[in-house]
């Protein structure tokens, strides 16, 4: 089976999503898929088990997506299925490639992409399930339109947790074509052993955007500075965030506590949250969290909103702690609670590890088979 991948990202991009691509693509081709991968971006020269195509993000934008469109078009016809990872650009040609030359159409909805270059843009503050209901501007209506009809479009829909299965349905999805297959994170290991840090320490990985909450947890460190006047926090990500985040550190003079990383390696990443106390993520949305898997594999306690697939993680009380998105009082005291109750942090690192086991490599593989040859069932013998 003749397989194109079309993604926005690919190592040497840093996250848990680009690595878990190049992971996939790997092990598809061991098991028996020719597989093909377009991406954006200049992915390391190496030997692989797969054919790779790139276009650069030199470009700019106007070229390197009508490149990137000329080359989607051009592969899909050499190919029986085509399995896209993002509802921009390469969701789009994928689409229109997959009608042109009839072929297999495969949609991973990790998030909806239209709520957020509205929010990220400053055009709505409204959360991910009220962006659905209400009608927006004609330009918002125009993104939403697309991306439903990408997602629509669909022979298949993959999604990353039960909360995108609902939402791939909310948006027009039939519900027998959308199927669950978790994140995993064993495959990115082996990860380094947690060890209690000789200061309190937070650690927040991620972009750094307008819903990812990191404002309000700057400030909740101001005033934890109080009680932990030595209290660290490693802030790791970049974003169109970043200057305002440094300019609130400035303002509430906690320059000594705080430490912007900027992009780093998922290794260095990992050797950070091994030194940290606390995973905090103060999330509007997540489809399901790599970092959170991330932490959780390191053994460190995690702290998130009950938002998206973030319940499906972490239960209040029994594997993490929930608090509500920008409460700053409920963080505040979620916060204290946990550092001062080492049993407690041990607890739920404990936890981490049934929890884990329900986002196995192996089982995203199978799954992952099992939707792209529940494409081509096996023709009935006659007689």
């Amino acid at each position: 089976m003749r397989l194109l991948i079309t993604t926005g990202i690919f190592p040497p991009d840093i996250g848990g999503p680009a690595t878990q691509i190049e992971q996939l693509a790997s092990d598809l081709a061991k098991n028996g898929f020719s597989v093909s991968v377009l991406t954006y971006g200049a992915p390391e020269k190496k030997a692989r088990n797969f054919k790779l195509f790139s276009v650069s993000r030199a470009w700019p934008k106007f070229l390197r997506q009508l490149v990137f469109g000329i080359k989607t078009f051009f592969l899909a016809r050499e190919n029986d299925i085509i399995y896209t990872t993002d509802l921009y650009s390469p969701g789009r040609y994928s689409m229109l490639a997959a009608r042109l030359w009839r072929k297999k159409f495969v949609v991973r909805f990790a998030g909806d992409s239209a709520w957020e270059k509205a929010f990220n843009s400053g055009l709505i503050k409204d959360n991910i399930l009220l962006f659905q209901e209400k009608r927006y501007s004609e330009k918002i209506e125009e993104w939403k339109r697309k991306r439903a009809e990408i997602l629509k479009s669909a022979d298949a829909v993959v999604a990353v947790s039960g909360f995108m299965k609902e939402l791939a349905i909310e948006i027009g999805c039939e519900p027998e074509k959308v199927k669950i297959i978790y994140n995993a994170v064993d495959f990115a290991g082996p990860f380094p052993a947690a060890q209690e840090p000789a200061r309190p320490t937070l650690v927040f990985s991620g972009r750094l955007t307008p819903w990812k909450g990191v404002s309000m947890l700057i400030r909740v460190v101001a005033r934890l500075k109080q009680k932990y006047p030595d209290i660290v926090f490693e802030i790791l990500g970049i974003g169109s965030e970043i200057l305002n985040l440094k300019a609130l550190t400035q303002e509430f003079g906690i320059e000594k506590n705080i430490n912007f990383h900027g992009q780093v390696s998922e290794q260095e990443t990992h050797q950070i949250f091994s030194r940290s106390t606390i995973f905090v993520l103060n999330t509007n949305y997540e489809g399901l969290s790599h970092a959170i898997l991330h932490a959780m594999a390191v053994g460190i306690p995690v702290i998130t909103t009950p938002v998206g697939g973030n319940p499906e993680l972490i239960r209040d009380g029994e594997d993490g702690l929930l608090a509500p998105y920008n409460n700053e009082e409920e963080w505040f005291l979620a916060i204290d609670k946990l550092l001062q109750d080492k049993d407690l942090r041990e607890k739920f690192t404990g936890k981490s590890k049934e929890v884990l086991e329900k986002f196995k490599w192996s089982e995203l593989l199978e799954k992952t088979v099992e939707v792209f040859n529940d494409l081509f069932p096996p023709l009935e013998k006659e007689g």
